[in-house]
């Protein structure tokens, strides 16, 4: 599961299922949010609409960070497979109603 956010400056991708954070600059950051649902040519179009004023974007640096987040994903760096789904299901079955997490932070 990738979420993502701006904090300070920052625009931080975090993907939580393979402790990923990633640090990118805004035209990588809106690519990422488009990436899962839309093809390489409509991202690459609606990025040069938004950005194309920019002398630091065109479509050939577009296509790079294109393949770059491809990249990550095929590494398992974002969208990775969410491992613990099957594990969460069973969780109060394993644990027997206990909060032993909060118990433990309230005592410190």
């Amino acid at each position: 599961m990738v979420h993502q956010y701006k904090l300070n400056g920052y625009n931080i991708v975090l993907d939580s299922c393979s402790g990923s954070v990633h640090s990118v600059d805004e035209v990588a950051y809106d690519m990422i949010e488009l990436f899962p649902d839309h093809s390489e040519e409509e991202i690459i179009a609606m990025m040069m609409a938004k950005y194309g004023h920019r002398d630091d974007v065109d479509e050939n640096e577009l296509h790079l960070c294109y393949e770059d987040i491809q990249a990550l994903k095929d590494m398992g760096k974002l969208w990775s497979e969410d491992t613990f789904e099957e594990l969460a299901g069973t969780f109060k079955e394993r644990s027997g109603n206990v909060i032993k997490a909060l118990c433990l932070h309230v005592a410190h």
